[in-house]
């Protein structure tokens, strides 16, 4: 194998590995965005938090 070649191997899996992970991100924007962010506690109730967030 020619340096060459090693290098374009190189650059093609770091393209296909950050267009994949633009691909992951576009199709499943919120994925778990909601589990992370804890209820506003000016705007809901404690009671009522827990069934806020499912």
């Amino acid at each position: 194998m020619t340096s060459r070649t090693l290098m374009v191997g190189v650059i093609c899996v770091v393209v296909g590995s950050i267009l994949s992970i633009l691909v992951v991100q576009y199709y499943s924007p919120n994925e778990g965005s909601n589990s992370t962010t804890p209820p506003d506690p000016l705007v809901v109730a404690p009671e009522n938090a827990a069934e806020q967030t499912k």
